[in-house]
């Protein structure tokens, strides 16, 4: 999530098993108004976490919500923490700060500002921004790759 939609790892420490919707059309998150729908492998591994947590249900309960983590922790009610998680992601090679920008960098180019905005809650001035910058690191590494030569 943090690669494919930029998310930050306390958004993603705090997903619930309600967030999880899945129909005949697939999985999907809802994260922010609109639900994201999730590609595989990325879909099964959610239908999981869900699983888990919801065979766990008696242990992990008690939040705010009253609904099941999707990473929950040994101690009832609370979900590991952000920090834990982009510990966890450091560890296997994704420095999830790095991640999230390059995955929104992307995003940014790809889709106008008005979707990212109901499919992942950024502000409709980050996309416009994120892509002239885009436009301008294009343009500087084509200079720089014009004056190797």
């Amino acid at each position: 999530m943090v690669l494919l939609y930029g998310q930050t790892p306390a958004k993603i420490s705090r997903l619930t098993t309600p967030h999880d919707l899945h129909d005949e059309k697939g999985v999907a998150l809802q994260l922010y108004k609109m639900p994201l729908r999730l590609p595989p492998p990325l879909d099964k591994l959610v239908l999981q976490l869900v699983e888990i947590a919801r065979s766990h249900e008696r242990m992990v309960m008690f939040n705010d919500q009253n609904t099941p983590w999707l990473f929950p922790t040994q101690r009832p009610g609370k979900p590991l923490t952000s920090s834990r998680l982009a510990s966890r992601l450091r560890d296997i090679g994704l420095p999830s700060e790095a991640a999230r920008c390059a995955a929104l960098l992307d995003l940014c180019v790809q889709m106008p500002p008005a979707v990212l905005q109901r499919l992942l809650g950024v502000s409709p001035f980050v996309p416009e921004r994120w892509e002239a910058e885009a436009d301008r690191t294009a343009y500087a590494a084509e200079v720089a790759r014009r004056s190797d030569t």
